[in-house]
């Protein structure tokens, strides 16, 4: 008899709880009043579920006149402040909220919000896939150039990491292919307000460059510098460690100690379209006077379908390279892609 009343308790809680999840209310922009359990909200995009559906539910941030939730959330805001509590909508004053911590309430301009996160998120809620790839042909020479890239991310209350991969071939008649790989592993961690620590590996392959493989190991600081729902900026500092191997007429391997400076931005609320650029460079501690400098731009549409087309453009820079070979290097493609979040 003691266990069934338990089971009935564990029960009635399940089922308070549940119903309460699913009373969160937003406010759209043209009148509208959805109902259902907030999500997240990250990079202008609100994500809800409904229990009348099996899939999550996404609404651009700008379309959203408020929101009214009763559960404690994680919330940012622009100034890198960061509160835990619940929403409530101002219905006399559009875009205006009102924060409930366990100490005060804040009244915030739904602009100002720039993340949101539920404690009942599941982890694969946070994680978005990206796969991308491109053919070019050429009848002169019977030229070809393939590109596959893939990208995984995951965003966690305080952590972000992200893994990438990105190849590029080319082979035409009478010149010996040429094969460009590169890719690697970054981290970050808030620690306070709009600052964060960073670390990763990177790895580069070229063999237009005669470069059999580049890894970076880098650790730093970073911080904000705009960070808004629609765009954000970011620059850091830090140091790395580099290991070279050549294949010339002598293979020649190196490592080098490296000084580390970067700054990336990323514009993801333009309608249809997207666009991000990062610089980094990578100052020589070791070879007095040598500097690495990579740069990385590209332009995204979106499709139906979770469906996008890319325009990317790469360029690597090594002003004294450990061979005779050239100090620049490049790449322009287009590409088709599809991503799941």
């Amino acid at each position: 008899m003691q266990h069934i009343k338990i089971s009935l308790l564990i029960l009635f809680l399940f089922t308070v709880t549940s119903i309460v999840a699913q009373n969160d209310k937003i406010y759209t922009s043209n009148g509208d009043v959805l109902v259902g359990e907030i999500k997240s909200m990250q990079r202008g995009v609100l994500v809800y579920d409904t229990d009348y559906a099996d899939k999550d539910f996404q609404i651009e941030w700008e379309g959203i006149e408020g929101i009214s939730c009763s559960r404690s959330l994680i919330i940012y805001t622009e100034d890198g402040k960061k509160y835990n509590g619940g929403i409530q909508f101002i219905a006399d004053e559009p875009k205006k909220l009102i924060i409930q911590t366990l100490d005060e309430n804040i009244t915030v301009n739904l602009d100002e919000i720039v993340e949101i996160t539920s404690f009942k998120s599941k982890f694969i809620d946070r994680v978005i896939i990206s796969i991308d790839a491109g053919l070019s042909l050429s009848k002169a020479n019977n030229v070809r150039q393939t590109s596959a890239a893939g990208k995984i991310s995951y965003r966690g209350i305080k952590w972000y990491f992200s893994a990438r991969f990105n190849n590029v071939g080319t082979t035409q008649d009478d010149v010996d292919p040429i094969d460009r790989s590169e890719g690697g592993m970054n981290f970050t961690r808030d620690i306070f307000g709009n600052a964060m620590v960073l670390g990763g590996l990177e790895f580069l392959s070229n063999s237009e460059q005669m470069l059999d493989l580049r890894s970076t190991v880098k650790a730093g600081v970073g911080y904000y510098l705009i960070r808004s729902n629609k765009l954000y900026m970011q620059a850091g500092i830090g140091i790395a460690f580099s290991q070279e191997k050549y294949d010339g007429i002598e293979k020649t391997k190196q490592g080098s100690f490296e000084g580390l400076g970067g700054t990336e931005f990323n514009a993801y609320d333009i309608g249809d379209l997207s666009f991000q650029m990062k610089l980094t460079t990578y100052p020589s501690f070791s070879e007095w006077g040598r500097w690495r400098i990579d740069f990385d731009t590209s332009l995204k549409y979106d499709l139906p379908l979770d469906f996008y087309v890319k325009l990317s453009y790469v360029h690597n820079f090594d002003s004294e390279p450990l061979v005779e070979v050239s100090k620049n290097d490049y790449v322009f493609k287009t590409s088709l892609g599809w991503e799941w979040d």
